[in-house]
């Protein structure tokens, strides 16, 4: 993906939540001391193990943060996308990123060092305040994941991806970005349990699947399964 010029960078910024607070001279601050880096699709961001010495923004694209399990199955973690961050918690931590992150769209991110961030929290102590709101947050992700896979079958599951997952303008519609099996990496399961999971809803009349598209039929009846 080409990179963005420093206007385009700063304007990006604005839509991320811990940058928000800034001001225009530090805000410009920021991009000049932090680079940006284009990734394609499938280009590993950092991978287990390796030093946790940043975070990142995400100004454009998509990237997923998963793990492989011993039998070599991804779970996805979490799909971030523009305004969003990942890496926080591990590099406050000083140790290692304990998952893979990898772009699932081209994709554009702010490299923050750690050191660099201390200068800013330094001279703006919001942003300190804003970097545990934002902490908070990815813990509450981490419960409710954990909740989901441990608590829930595959159509609960299911049924509460696709009600987070944005709807096309002004209808019911939601178009799967990624394949069936991100889908299913995403839910801690496989395609074909996937597939009969997807059926089982359609039977309900709860959605209806085509190919990709899949039409939500019963926003509440999804709803009272997501709970189950």
């Amino acid at each position: 993906m080409s990179r963005l010029n420093p206007t385009q960078v700063s304007t990006a910024l604005r839509q991320v939540p811990l940058f928000s607070s800034l001001d225009k001279e530090a805000l410009s601050a920021l991009v000049r001391a932090c680079p940006s880096r284009g990734l394609a699709v499938g280009e590993q961001v950092f991978a287990p193990a390796q030093p946790a010495e940043s975070f990142y923004a995400i100004l454009a694209g998509k990237v997923k943060v998963y793990m492989i399990s011993p039998k070599g199955d991804e779970q996805i973690l979490h799909l971030y996308g523009p305004g969003q961050t990942f890496g926080e918690a591990a590099m406050w931590a000083g140790g290692r990123y304990p998952a893979y992150a990898e772009a699932v769209d081209p994709a554009t991110l702010l490299v923050v060092s750690r050191a660099v961030l201390k200068g800013l929290i330094a001279k703006n102590a919001d942003l300190a305040l804003a970097m545990l709101a934002g902490l908070s947050s990815k813990l509450r992700e981490f419960s409710s994941l954990i909740e989901q896979l441990s608590l829930k079958d595959v159509p609960a599951r299911l049924a509460a991806a696709l009600l987070t997952m944005p709807a096309k303008a002004g209808s019911d519609v939601v178009e799967l970005k990624g394949t069936k099996r991100q889908l299913a990496s995403q839910i801690g399961t496989i395609p074909e349990t996937l597939s009969r999971a997807l059926k089982k809803l359609a039977d309900s009349g709860l959605i209806e699947v085509e190919g990709s598209t899949i039409r939500i039929l019963d926003a509440d009846g999804l709803g009272e399964v997501a709970e189950r």
